[in-house]
């Protein structure tokens, strides 16, 4: 009984971190779109990601600095160890995107290039968020 009272617990918990993640600084996605509805070229749509890029990796930042605050050496330890290779692969993956839409005609491929890194660095910030919130059974 008290197994399957500890288990529903933790499956409220991860519904509430998960729910919790997605409205991570959703004020970035709202100035994002509010910036395109004010573009009117592609450059300026371009620029808009690009803010929207710089604001969510300084979040993603944020996060992974709360994260390992209070944590043991080990723990930091592996967590930075972590990060190091996400980092690798989030450069290697962006190589990927970019050789992948500078294939396709059109100026609207930049845009799309663009709003594919920062559904990366996004999701990155708040599998974060997640993580550090998911022990947090009393706050």
């Amino acid at each position: 009984m008290i197994m399957k009272i500890l288990f529903a617990g933790a499956l409220l918990l991860i519904a509430a971190t998960a729910s919790g993640a997605e409205r991570l600084r959703q004020d970035l996605d709202t100035q994002l779109e509010r910036c395109q509805q004010q573009a009117v070229s592609t450059l300026e749509n371009l620029q808009c990601y690009e803010a929207a890029n710089t604001a969510w990796d300084s979040e993603l930042n944020n996060q992974y600095k709360q994260l390992l605050a209070g944590q043991s050496p080990a723990a930091q330890a592996a967590l930075k160890k972590a990060q190091r290779a996400w980092i690798g692969y989030r450069d290697s993956y962006f190589q990927g995107i970019n050789h992948f839409y500078q294939q396709q005609q059109g100026t609207v491929w930049g845009p799309v290039a663009v709003e594919s890194k920062l559904n990366v660095v996004r999701d990155k910030a708040r599998d974060l968020y997640r993580l550090r919130n998911s022990t947090r059974m009393g706050d």
